[in-house]
């Protein structure tokens, strides 16, 4: 072979080497070039993008058995749900991929072929026929929306957008977003949210016929949208409008999905409960009722009924378990646990007789049958619901005292009202919500500890969180024990069946505000539920004494829970033993007491408490036993025809009660045209003795006792007896 010849040979594959040796340097260039700007565009800050994946989604709200309840509209009133993209079926996936852009997984953000294909074919047709918008463009439309004319810049700043969210986000992730944010009409965003809203499916029910449809609905909703099947029509209203409330407080963006803490099932039966009682009793201009069940040991909050309905005419979209109303003698259970921590005794004995309290802020309340019952035990006095009893014991351990413990029990409605109450605190005169009170209650059945409410399951995997200690255990049980106490309640309200439950339970009953609100509360080991019933429009109710009426609702909800959970006893005290006492006198028994009953007293020995003393009311005189009251219970005895009056003739004429510039505040809890002023006189030269009013006649009595109307105002009172006359100005508010 010639030298020529080889010295061609060589001189081609050093062109062929060269030319390989470019083109290989084109390509490193090439993939240094695609790869500085992958990193450019992945480093380079993209904030509306980073806002975009913060935006809130609809949540998916369910109650605690998986029953759902809302799914959260946006705004504009948008719907949007969020799901995985591992929830979407592999069919929609590659069915959204083949209609919108089927180079999906081979372009970096911008398919060049496709735009030239489009070109080409608008310019064949002299219009748009064809768009080239990848998956990701359409994304970039979404976090970045048009505004105004669509310019050949505002395409060239939608593709660099597009390379940017293809640096930063996977195929997958890209994909997942536009699922989840494509808009479909309808007020519809998202796959998910157009499943539901048309065929009332979640995206792994839908048929493959019905994915077809719904992946041509982007391009043209009006024209391939099927009708609307979904209206979206939400269950327990007023707790699903609290819990979106509470959860923006807690979370920046809600969940898309949270298990509440309700039971869907069973408040739905508290509305048809209460909507009952509402339909038996709508002549007497009782229109709304509200119905809250907690669980005492996780907190969870397991049922809210706002109203029997959030449709009812008469304001039902005012939520009762949050609105303050009077509550009456439900809370006085927790006076008397508050007296047991301040010097008195479950053997104690309180006075049930007319008094006051002193000559200013005086507060004479009446019990609801118009009588007073002398002296009464501290068990009968709560269970029976008296009203002095009560007044008695806030005076005694101080209305500061009392209401310092009424913050810590959660009453924050009162922290406002604190000066104008006084002593129609004891009666339950200041305005609270339900919430608070069922909460309060709770207490007693929780050994005298008060749990944070939860509008979330519980997992019961999570620790169990500290609750706030309010009262001591031993305090609490023996509240348990008189609540639960079927004898000691029959004073006030008689045998009723609806507390005799065949599991261990407590209840409490109020009214106030002339019968406008009446309210029971009751409690097992394990739930603690309230009723308020009455109406939210101002209008009087109809006297109904009622507390039965909210309390059968109380009781049904109780049956239900004790059925499905149990109700277990609830604890004895460990530092009270009950022992025998007098029944009257509340002290040691001798053998000249006519009754003796057993009642919890402590263990250690307290030398100064009554019940270690031998009773001193009863004795025997002149061969026969007898009752010696003590001086303030004489005149109420002389009353009962007992011994004890201490009337006699020839003393000086005097009113006895009211005394002198006396303040009287009416009670809130009965009406009051039936409210009483229990006048009382001592001495007089003859009887009758005469009572005038203001000036006016207003009779004569041998007793020496009148009711006199408690009419708002400054008043007179005079008595005569002979020619001797006696006068006290008092005065009503």
């Amino acid at each position: 072979m010639s030298d020529k010849k080889l010295a061609g040979g060589k001189g081609k594959k050093s062109r062929v080497h060269r030319h390989l040796l470019r083109f290989l340097l084109f390509l490193i260039f090439l993939v240094l070039l695609i790869s500085g700007t992958h990193l450019f565009f992945y480093l380079s800050p993209m904030p509306e993008l980073d806002a975009f994946l913060k935006e809130q989604y609809s949540t998916r709200f369910y109650d605690r058995n998986g029953i759902l309840l809302h799914i959260m509209p946006l705004e504009g009133g948008v719907r949007k749900e969020y799901r995985r993209l591992d929830e979407y079926p592999e069919y929609l996936q590659k069915k959204f991929i083949a209609e919108e852009d089927s180079h999906f997984y081979f372009h970096p953000g911008v398919d060049f072929l496709s735009i030239i294909r489009a070109a080409k074919q608008n310019k064949e047709a002299g219009k748009v026929v064809s768009g080239a918008s990848t998956i990701t463009m359409q994304l970039v439309r979404l976090i970045h929306p048009r505004s105004g004319d669509v310019s050949m810049r505002t395409k060239i700043s939608e593709m660099f957008l597009a390379f940017k969210i293809e640096a930063k986000l996977s195929k997958k992730q890209i994909l997942e977003l536009y699922l989840n944010n494509i808009p479909f009409g309808n007020l519809a965003d998202g796959v998910a949210s157009a499943a539901r809203t048309f065929y009332e499916k979640t995206p792994d029910q839908l048929s493959n016929d019905e994915i077809d449809v719904l992946s041509k609905i982007p391009r043209r909703p009006s024209e391939y949208a099927p009708p609307k099947s979904c209206d979206y029509e939400t269950r327990c209203n007023h707790f699903i409008l609290y819990a979106i409330r509470k959860l923006k407080e807690k979370y920046t963006i809600i969940p898309p999905e949270i298990t509440l803490s309700i039971d869907c099932t069973l408040t739905e039966k508290s509305e048809n409960l209460v909507q009952l009682q509402l339909s038996e009793h709508q002549n007497a201009r009782i229109h709304n009722g509200a119905a809250f069940v907690i669980n005492n040991k996780t907190g969870e909050i397991i049922v809210w009924c706002g109203d029997a309905s959030f449709q009812n005419v008469h304001a039902g979209q005012i939520d009762g378990v949050l609105a303050k109303n009077q509550p009456g003698s439900s809370m006085k259970p927790l006076l008397y646990a508050h007296a047991l921590e301040n010097g008195f005794y479950p053997s104690s004995i309180l006075p049930d007789i007319q008094m006051d309290f002193g000559t200013s802020g005086v507060y004479i309340p009446n019990n609801f049958n118009n009588r007073f019952n002398g002296p009464v035990s501290f068990r009968y006095s709560l269970a029976s619901s008296l009203n002095v009893p009560a007044v008695f014991l806030l005076h005694e351990i101080g209305i500061d005292s009392y209401f310092s413990k009424l913050m810590d029990l959660g009453y924050v409605s009162l922290e406002k009202s604190r000066e104008s109450l006084g002593l129609s605190l004891a009666l339950g005169a200041g305005e609270v919500s339900l919430y608070e009170m069922v909460r309060a209650f709770s207490v007693f059945p929780n050994d005298g500890r008060l749990t944070n409410l939860s509008i979330e399951k519980k997992s019961g995997t999570e620790p169990i969180q500290e609750k706030k200690k309010i009262f001591e255990s031993d305090t609490a049980r023996v509240m348990c024990d008189i609540l639960s106490d079927k004898s000691a309640r029959a004073m006030g309200f008689g045998n009723a069946k609806v507390f005799d439950t065949a599991y261990p339970s407590i209840f409490k009953t109020g009214t106030s505000n002339q019968f406008q609100n009446i309210i029971a509360l009751g409690a097992t080991s394990e739930f603690t539920a309230g009723v308020w019933m009455g109406n939210h429009e101002g209008e009087t109710v109809v006297k109904q004494t009622g507390s039965s009426i909210p309390a059968r609702v109380v009781r049904s909800l109780l049956d239900n829970l004790s059925e499905t959970y149990g109700a277990k006893p609830f604890l004895s005290p460990e530092k009270y033993e009950k022992k025998e006492i007098c029944a009257l006198s509340g002290m040691r028994p001798t053998s000249y007491c006519p009754a003796v009953i057993k009642e919890f007293v402590p263990k250690i020995s307290r030398e100064n408490a009554d019940y270690e003393k031998s009773c001193t009311w009863h004795r025997k005189q002149n061969g026969s036993v007898v009752t010696l009251y003590p001086e303030q219970y004489r005149h109420w005895a002389s009353n009962k025809n007992f011994y004890g009056t201490i009337s006699s003739e020839g003393d000086r004429l005097q009113i006895v009660t009211p005394k002198n510039d006396s303040v009287f505040v009416l009670n809130p809890q009965m009406p009051e045209e039936v409210q009483r002023l229990h006048v009382m006189a001592l001495g007089g030269k003859s009887v009758p003795i005469t009572l005038f009013v203001d000036g006016d006649f207003y009779g004569t009595s041998d007793s020496l006792t009148w009711d006199v109307p408690l009419i708002r105002g400054s008043h007179v009172l005079t008595v005569t007896s002979g020619d001797e006359k006696y006068s006290v100005s008092y005065s009503v508010r």
